[in-house]
């Protein structure tokens, strides 16, 4: 065999070998405190919140994380995070996992790695229910109001090149912009768009959601970079609930049947979040 291919095959198998110890390790760790460290969201309800009388951390991505560290025999630690820390949280090591609706990408998934979905979810563009703006075309030329540095930024531009997007520092500001006339639609998830108004109280506009989506997106799970053991066990978990019927009790509990927002879910727990952007 030639020497040179001999070295390289070598080297490949090891650092093959040593990347498997590594993620292995992370998990041995994680057993080994009793502990997963949860960076979840507390201002995204039904997804993750604070309840108003515990005090304590709720939502459909709390049960997750909850429910996983039991599936791998440890306690479960609770970390608050924001969109903005939430990656450096986690690549830093202070969190172990992220359960904070953390939207698929190509670009993310070279930073960390990522488990299949646990959530998807259209992006629809959202009107003042009186508005005369009955579909997406109609926006044509229209002011936009959206977050300032989101994905949703581009994808707008692309799809409506002749409309004005205006860029604001929170979704609340993009969302009072929106009541008071000076943008025509911003564009929302299904969950947030209804807990957006859910919350905002009676005196608001009402709101209205175009047919047509902006995107389906799917979230899950992520990790450190380099942690194939950890992602291969949040799948067979996520596997496991699709099969035995939890997934959909607990997705019928905070987005389904069971709540106000009545959603139909349109995904399965553990899919790969890199199939929806296979084309």
């Amino acid at each position: 065999m030639n020497v040179k291919l001999f070295l390289a095959a070598a080297v490949f198998n090891g650092a093959a070998i040593l990347s498997t110890m590594v993620s292995a390790e992370q998990l041995d760790d994680i057993k080994s405190a009793g502990t997963l460290n949860c960076g979840v969201l507390t201002n995204s309800p039904p997804l993750g919140f604070q309840d108003p009388k515990t005090r304590e951390p709720a939502g459909y991505e709390i049960e997750l994380c909850n429910m996983f560290a039991k599936y791998i025999g440890v306690k479960p630690l609770l970390i608050p995070v924001s969109p903005q820390t939430r990656m450096a949280e986690l690549t830093q090591g202070r969190v172990d996992i992220l359960a904070s609706l953390l939207s698929y990408s190509k670009e993310r998934a070279e930073q960390v790695d990522f488990s299949g979905a646990y959530i998807a979810e259209d992006f629809n563009f959202v009107v003042l229910d009186s508005s005369n703006i009955k579909t997406v075309d109609d926006l044509s030329a229209q002011r936009i109001g959206l977050v300032k540095g989101s994905v949703l930024i581009p994808l707008t531009e692309k799809r409506l090149p002749d409309a004005r997007v205006l860029s604001f520092e929170t979704s609340a500001a993009s969302f009072l912009a929106l009541q008071q006339g000076k943008v025509k639609a911003t564009v929302y998830r299904y969950s947030e768009g209804r807990a957006v108004q859910r919350n905002a109280g009676d005196k608001i506009k009402g709101l209205r959601f175009l047919d047509e989506p902006l995107l389906s997106m799917p979230s899950g799970f992520a990790f450190r970079k380099g942690s194939p053991v950890l992602v291969k066990t949040a799948d067979e978990f996520l596997a496991s609930i699709e099969k035995s019927g939890e997934g959909q009790k607990l997705y019928d509990k905070w987005l389904g049947k069971d709540s106000d927002l009545k959603a139909t879910r349109k995904f399965d727990f553990g899919k790969p979040q890199s199939t929806w952007f296979a084309n």
